[in-house]
């Protein structure tokens, strides 16, 4: 009777190797999970980048004057990124007292899986007005 009792206690039972594919589905699972997150966030950081590339090649394309800004809204898109687009905002506040101090926004945004996303710039220009005699 030892020698049977030992024949029996040598392999895994069904419910041992059920519960060991369990663990290994929900672990493998949780690391897909984990990856597929990780690519998205890698995905959005690349288009948060461009962005900000894009605004830059805004910048050098489209350089402000250093003589007198008008009020305006300037936009366009890119020929080499599809997709983006850039608008350029440029203001000056009314509730300041020193005329010649500009706000301008640059935007670039995007459309990412049917939801809009954009980055965007502001900075502020100071073109002192000259005084006629």
């Amino acid at each position: 009777m030892n020698k049977n009792s030992n024949h029996w206690k040598k392999g895994l039972t069904l419910i041992e190797v059920l519960l060991a594919v369990v663990i290994l589905g929900i672990g493998s699972g949780v690391l897909l999970l984990a990856t597929a997150r990780c690519l998205a966030i890698i995905s959005k950081s690349q288009r948060y980048g461009t962005a900000q590339r894009l605004i830059q090649q805004v910048e050098a394309e489209n350089p402000l004057p250093r003589e007198k800004l008008d009020t305006e809204i300037q936009s366009g898109t890119f020929g080499d990124e599809k997709g983006y687009r850039w608008e350029r905002e440029i203001i000056e506040p009314e509730d300041e007292y020193r005329k010649g101090l500009y706000t301008v926004r640059t935007r670039v945004s995007w459309s990412d899986r049917g939801r809009e996303s954009f980055e965007e710039v502001t900075v502020w220009r100071y073109i002192p007005q000259q005084e006629e005699p």
